[in-house]
C-alpha cells in the first residue's frame, strides 16, 4: 500500500494549503482572499495593464481572473476601463481605496517572506526557487503534452 506522505505532490500540497491558511487568517480582516492579494500586489506593480497581462503577471485564466476581478470591484477595489490604445480590450486600474491598502497589507505578507527566507540559508533558497521555477516549467510541458527530455 503507497504512503502519500512520501509523493512529492502530497508534500507540495501540504505547504500549499499552510501559504493559503497563513494568507487567509492575515488577509481576512481586510476583506481579501490570497488570489485577491496577488492581484492588487500585481497592480501595485503596475498599474493600469490589460487583463490578459495581468493574467499572465498573477499565473491565471481569463475566466478565473475575470471572477477575481468582478469581486474587487464589487468592493471598490479595482476599475476597468476601456484601452483608449485598443477599444476592444480593458485596462484594470487601481482605485485610491486600493492603494491605500497596500501600506498596511504589505508588511503582514512580507512577514512570512521573510521568515521563510531566514530559516534557510541564501544558497538553499536559490535552489529552491530554481527547482520551483522548473517544476513549473514541467509542468507547463506536461499540461500541453509537451515531453522533456531530461534536466540541465
Amino acid at each position: 500500500m503507497s504512503d502519500p506522505s512520501t509523493q512529492l505532490c502530497f508534500k507540495l500540497g501540504r505547504v500549499v494549503r499552510r501559504v493559503q491558511q497563513y494568507y487567509e487568517q492575515r488577509l481576512h480582516p481586510f476583506g481579501l482572499t490570497p488570489s485577491q492579494f496577488f492581484v492588487l500586489d500585481a497592480l501595485w506593480s503596475k498599474d493600469g495593464v490589460s487583463i490578459g497581462e495581468l493574467g499572465e503577471q498573477v499565473a491565471l485564466d481569463t475566466s478565473t481572473l475575470t471572477g477575481i476581478l468582478d469581486r474587487l470591484e464589487r468592493n471598490g477595489l479595482v476599475e476597468r476601463r476601456r484601452n483608449p490604445a485598443d477599444r476592444r480590450s480593458m485596462l484594470v486600474t487601481l482605485p485610491d481605496r486600493a492603494r491605500e491598502l497596500e501600506p498596511q497589507v504589505m508588511p503582514i505578507v512580507k512577514e512570512l517572506d521573510v521568515s521563510l527566507r531566514h530559516s534557510f540559508s541564501s544558497a538553499d533558497m536559490s535552489v529552491f526557487e530554481r527547482l520551483l521555477d522548473s517544476f513549473t516549467d514541467v509542468l507547463d510541458k506536461t499540461a500541453t503534452g509537451k515531453k522533456d527530455t531530461g534536466h540541465e
